[in-house]
């Protein structure tokens, strides 16, 4: 027997770079679509490294996505939008600066009856909770905390180190890359910045 999830759900998924959030992500909006409900997705306009109107796994996994600036016409337009839909998705929440209050939005979208989903990045590279993270994560009624793997020595990574030519670097909260750019690492392998 198939039991139906209820609408009216905040599903955020945390983790570090390559730890699958997107495509975990992706993975329950498809999931979606096959029981027939309809759903809007949208993208931070600040992330276009593989496409400019798909969310895109690092393997390549993709579905069609609204580009949305992070600013509070931003969200006025997802809530909008998401009026007309059952379920919606959100890539990269983190981007979106806190005062802009996205966390109540998509809390706002699910007492509405909405199933949203969020992919989030738990922490930045300096270790530190990033951006709207810890109030979606505590709004949220399910939380998928995923972890990479240390590309250090194999463990479980929490961690996203950023890096340039084997080494660590250091620098603004938001500089979008992928492996060029970051690595996942576990607490041993991580390297903390100094601390002024």
């Amino acid at each position: 027997m198939v039991v139906a999830l209820p609408l009216g759900q905040l599903v955020v998924i945390d983790g570090p770079m390559f730890s699958g959030k997107t495509s975990r992500l992706l993975e329950l909006l498809e999931r979606e679509l096959i029981a027939g409900r309809k759903l809007e997705l949208f993208k931070p306009q600040i992330d276009n490294r593989y496409s400019a109107s798909e969310v895109v796994t690092h393997k390549g996994l993709k579905l069609p996505a609204k580009v949305v600036p992070m600013t509070k016409a931003g969200v006025r337009l997802m809530a909008r939008m998401s009026s007309l839909v059952d379920v919606v998705g959100v890539d990269e929440a983190q981007f979106w600066p806190t005062m802009l209050e996205l966390p109540k939005e998509l809390e706002r979208m699910s007492y509405a009856g909405k199933r949203v989903y969020v992919s989030v990045l738990n922490r930045d590279h300096t270790g530190e909770p990033f951006g709207n993270a810890m109030e979606l994560l505590a709004r949220a009624d399910v939380i998928h905390s995923l972890s990479a793997v240390c590309v250090r020595c194999g463990g479980e990574a929490y961690f996203t180190q950023r890096t340039s030519e084997g080494r660590e670097i250091f620098g603004p909260q938001v500089v979008v890359g992928g492996k060029e750019l970051y690595e996942p690492r576990c607490r041993s392998c991580y390297v903390r910045p100094p601390r002024a």
